[in-house]
């Protein structure tokens, strides 16, 4: 998994320290494996047709990471909760956040927060 250092913008495979500047990633590493695993949880629920801890999940996930990935899950959560209107804005965070990855995510949060 590439990291991008803060302090430098080098471009890092999963390590504890920038191959640059020698930052310590350690911390971004454990934000994305909790990211990693809430989304792993998360899809373990809605296979058991669990939606409200699915998306529970999927939401820890998105806080720790805006991935596409877990606004899909939380997508697939609400449709399977008939929250239509939440589904709808987890669809576009997850279609903005395959298009541009790297972007800030425009103020389209199903939380109501802006970003």
């Amino acid at each position: 998994m590439e990291m991008v250092c803060p302090a430098c913008n080098k471009a890092n495979t999963e390590e504890t320290h920038c191959s640059r500047c020698g930052a310590d990633l350690l911390a971004l590493v454990q934000i994305r494996r909790s990211a990693a695993l809430a989304l792993n949880s998360g899809t373990r629920y809605l296979k058991q047709n669990d939606g409200r801890n699915a998306l529970h999940q999927a939401e820890i996930s998105w806080h720790l990471k805006k991935s596409a990935e877990a606004a899909r899950l939380a997508f697939l959560a609400c449709l399977h909760l008939q929250r239509f209107t939440s589904a709808t804005r987890w669809y576009e965070l997850a279609a903005y956040r395959e298009c541009e990855p790297a972007l800030k995510v425009p103020n389209l949060s199903p939380f109501g927060e802006r970003t």
